[in-house]
């Protein structure tokens, strides 16, 4: 990217437009007449001047334009293709110029002296709208949309061109794959950063609570109160969690408190995760009660990417937030339709799976369930060994024992096999469980399952992306006749599943079909769904249809319609009705107005429920703090009234100098970073006394969002899932002062649970050598260009830095710390000029300044050798 120093710019715009303004009357006769055309009209001049490229997504460049008497700009065609990369070839005079354009099809034809353009099957006549000088062809600013849809947008006062084009040129492409490698290599471990800060354990290390307060008030009857409070810290050297729910209408027993101690460490082989507290583990057995228990895993929590996808499509209410964590980490969120309608591609990650989804409403409220979804099948790379052992009591009355154990294997990229055994006190007769899994991917759009758990079931699954995004499955399970391990009296399960994301020009929608069929002795019970969700600009429909039915009998089927439009000044208007179609009559209609303002709404809604003949009328507030999200609403319903308070946030202990900090998110469970940007005076890498703090204004990290304060130079990044390592990246350019570097740019951290760490960030302060490279030829002295500077350690003879003189014999380098250096030119490239060099070498002293010691008099002479007779 070629960028011209910002003083240079400002002085040459500066001169350029007051010698407009005072030399406009003699402007014809410096200018000069454009040749390249007999025809062309001689009071046709130009002027030449550099000016700005700016190309959104990629950057800058300068380099010259022609600009008319006649008010018109002509663009160097070939250097602005080679500059985004566009094929771009010169014919054999020079008169004409070819390539592609997009794709390899759509070539082009540039011929001067035919002027015309041809772009695919489209031609372009120009007769005074392309110009050749010094050899090169010049066209007309305005052409290059016409025939090619690049845009350039001329700023006269500012010299820019701002270019935009209609489809993706090649340099911005060639930057998004590279961002892409960049990202896979982040994401499989590959990159290699600077400093890799680990983990730092604890005994104890108190650093998070999240708490949570509602309340409900109605008429004539007891006011209803629930209180949350979640402390999170760093206990034993893992991540302790405990949560305590209070309802004022409510014993207080054991189902109200959580608890769970987390063991992580991905560096293990043997176990690199244990659990222990209240556990949530897939089991085959039904278990409808907590299990207070302990387990360990050698399977890592860092989210490790297979082939294809596994589809969730489900319902909760309408317009609330759904959260999906694969392994505690945070990958994706969604929003709910008009419906309740959620849709999340999740992808299949090697190794044990557990997904989580959290579920956020649009009052402020956060459920405190958390569905955890058992996804049938596991992946395992080639020849990778996975294993969990698991145990506890379950918390039923029986106080029933719990154990298993699995493993999993890659046989091939293929394949997949594994099995083990679980064991459950309470079921009879047979409490344990042998089981066995295999998993066949052929390739990534399908995915066959098969399990075999010994007295219970056999079960298969059939997974395949047939269309972009549409998947169908095909779900068979058949159960042993009198197990009681599921809890499922049915003797099959068959279920079909089609989902279709559709768009059609500005149409975006979703379209579902679920059928499920039980089999029983006596009958067969039959339940189908059909959904249909789309927008199109402001509008979102739902419609979804159930049918149930037994055997022959006629169906009971019931509709449901949603419609939200959103209008102008954050206005959105909700509809919904059910209708039974069986009975032939509706059983409930809402319509809900919402003003949406900054950080929250307000909204009013009224509800007809026709079969309980009730009228219910709501108003609605809610707001977001930056320490809280709040909400108050009311329901009135035949002269009652129901008015409802809630609020939900958390603090941060630990938050530098001391502080707090309160976020409206929560933090348990989370962990986050403080960075300490400081001069290091003494070039020691540590945070000594008495070295300043450097105010930064840039920091990248990778899936974190970063808080500067105007208070201090901490740079605090809070929120992050821990033991997950992020890459947090620096670049010099944002840096107050030219002299001073960052000693690492690239650090690697690992995040601790329930707390910040604190990271160092030493910055350096680099001094400038400068000097003049001579040729004496005959007595007589001139700078001489492109001559090899390098620099060393004092009494080292390996290079620290290098640098090229200038066209003038000017040397300069900046970047050099505090030290002693030595400073020659190349011995190779003397031997091949057959030069000597006066003096050999220069020694010098970087002084250790804030500010940047400048050395001068880097000064050499060089001499033709005289050859020998």
């Amino acid at each position: 990217m070629l960028k011209v120093p910002v003083r240079f710019s400002f002085i040459f715009k500066c001169l350029f437009l007051l010698g407009i303004a005072w030399g406009l009357p003699t402007f014809e006769m410096m200018a000069q007449t454009i040749p390249g055309s007999n025809k062309q009209d001689s009071s046709f001049v130009f002027d030449e001047f550099p000016v700005l490229f700016l190309v959104e997504g990629y950057g800058s460049f300068y380099f010259d334009v022609l600009y008319s008497n006649k008010n018109a700009l002509y663009v160097n065609v070939e250097e602005l293709f080679k500059m985004v990369n566009i094929a771009c070839v010169a014919g054999q005079k020079g008169d004409s110029l070819g390539g592609f354009i997009e794709t390899e099809s759509q070539t082009y034809v540039i011929d001067f002296h035919g002027k015309q353009i041809r772009v695919g099957s489209k031609t372009f006549k120009s007769e005074n709208r392309l110009v050749k000088e010094t050899g090169a062809i010049y066209m007309e600013s305005s052409l290059f949309e016409e025939a090619f849809g690049i845009k350039l947008t001329f700023n006269f006062r500012a010299l820019t061109i701002i270019l935009k084009s209609n489809f993706e040129l090649p340099v911005i492409k060639l930057m998004r794959i590279e961002k892409m490698r960049t990202n896979m290599s982040k994401y499989k471990g590959e990159i290699v950063p600077d400093t890799i800060v680990n983990r730092h354990y604890h005994l104890f290390k108190f650093g998070m609570v999240d708490w949570a307060f509602s309340s409900t008030q109605a008429w004539k009857t007891q006011n209803d109160y629930h209180f949350t409070i979640a402390v999170g810290s760093e206990l034993l050297y893992g991540e302790a969690d405990i949560a305590v729910d209070y309802y004022n209408h409510q014993t207080f027993d054991y189902r109200q408190l959580q608890y769970i101690w987390r063991w992580v460490d991905n560096d293990k082989q043997i176990v690199k995760q244990a659990q222990a507290g209240k556990l949530s583990l897939p089991t085959i057995a039904f278990i409808n009660s907590p299990m207070i228990g302990a387990s360990v895993r050698n399977s890592s929590t860092i989210v490790r990417k297979a082939k294809g996808y596994y589809p969730i499509n489900a319902y909760t209410e309408p317009n609330w937030t759904v959260e999906l964590y694969i392994n505690n980490v945070l990958v994706d969120y969604t929003r709910a339709d008009a419906s309740g309608l959620y849709v999340f591609r999740v992808p299949i990650v090697y190794g044990n799976t557990t997904l989580k989804l959290k579920f956020y409403g649009p009052m402020g409220e956060e459920r405190t369930e958390e569905r955890t979804i058992n996804v049938p099948y596991t992946v395992m790379p080639v020849n990778e060994f996975e294993y969990g052992l698991s145990g506890g009591v379950v918390q039923d009355f029986s106080l029933s024992r719990f154990g298993k154990g699995e493993v999993n294997y890659g046989v091939n990229r293929f394949l997949t096999i594994g099995g083990g055994a679980e064991y459950l006190s309470s079921i009879p007769k047979n409490s344990l469980i042998p089981y066995g899994k295999i998993t066949i991917q052929p390739f990534n759009k399908l995915t066959l399952n098969g399990e075999y758990a010994h007295g219970v079931r056999t079960a298969t699954l059939l997974e395949y992306y047939f269309w972009k995004d549409a998947v169908l499955e095909i779900d068979y399970a058949n159960y042993v006749k009198g197990q009681l391990a599921t809890r499922f009296n049915a003797n099959e399960e068959r279920k079909f599943k089609l989902s279709m994301p559709f768009r059609l020009k500005k149409l975006n929608g979703f379209a579902k079909i679920d059928y499920q069929q039980l089999v029983y002795n006596e009958f067969h019970y039959n339940q189908g769904t059909g959904t249909l969700s789309f927008y199109y600009k402001q509008v979102n429909v739902n419609s979804s249809t159930l049918f149930t039915w037994t055997d022959h009998r006629i169906p009971f089927i019931t509709s449901d319609l949603s419609l939200s439009y959103r209008l102008k000044n954050g206005y959105n208007i909700r509809s919904m009705a059910q209708y039974d179609v069986s009975e032939r009559k509706f059983i409930t209609f809402k319509v809900e107005l919402e003003k949406r303002v900054l950080h929250g709404y307000y909204s009013v809604s009224y509800e007809r429920n026709i079969l309980f003949n009730g009228d219910f009328i709501t108003l609605n507030f809610k707001y977001d703090f930056p320490f809280a999200r709040t909400n108050v609403s009311a329901t009135g319903n035949k002269g009652n009234v129901n008015v409802s308070e809630s609020a939900q946030g958390s603090l941060a202990f630990g938050n530098g100098n001391n502080g707090v900090r309160s976020s409206n998110n929560s933090s348990v469970t989370k962990g986050g970073m403080l960075l300490y940007p400081f001069l290091d005076l003494n070039n020691n890498g540590i945070f000594d006394k008495g070295e300043p703090m450097v105010k930064l204004t840039a920091v990248r990290v990778m899936g974190g969002n970063v808080i500067f304060s105007k208070k201090d130079s901490i740079l605090r990044i809070p929120e992050l899932n821990a033991f997950i390592s992020y890459f947090v990246s620096f670049d010099d350019a944002d840096l107050p002062t030219i002299s001073w570097r960052f000693k690492n740019k690239l650090y690697q951290v690992l995040v601790d649970p329930n707390q910040f760490k604190r990271v160092d960030i030493p910055i350096i302060i680099v001094g400038e050598a400068s000097g003049t490279a001579y040729l004496n030829k005959e007595g007589i002295l001139n700078g001489i260009g492109r001559i090899i500077v390098k620099f060393y350690h004092k009494n080292s003879d390996k290079v620290v830095a290098q640098t090229l003189s200038e066209r003038d014999g000017y040397i300069d380098y900046m970047g050099l710390p505090p030290g002693e250096y030595v400073a020659r030119i190349d011995a190779g490239q003397l031997s091949n000029l057959n030069f000597t060099v006066d003096p050999p070498q220069r020694e010098f002293t970087i002084k250790a300044t804030e500010q940047g010691d400048i050395v001068e008099g880097i000064d050499f002479v060089l001499k033709p050798e005289v050859a020998k007779h």
